[in-house]
């Protein structure tokens, strides 16, 4: 069984809906960002009382080291 990881974001903007989130990931010695799609292996969790959500990748693999922002 592979380890997985969870990452939290916390939103700033009271005006940005939860729902519209996204999550982005610069891979190390890259200059681009690629977009990373929910499902699958990642699984994004809202807490709409604290505007807060996480993005947990599963089963991590070195394809998965980088830089994450949402």
């Amino acid at each position: 069984t592979g380890e997985s990881l969870t990452i939290n974001c916390v939103l700033r903007d009271s005006n940005c809906a939860l729902s519209s989130t996204y999550w982005y990931r610069k891979k190390s010695g890259s200059t681009n960002e690629e977009s990373i799609s929910k499902g699958g292996r990642y699984v994004e969790t809202v807490n709409s009382g604290s505007k807060s959500f996480s993005l947990r990748i599963n089963d991590l693999t070195v394809e998965d080291s980088g830089t994450y922002r949402c």
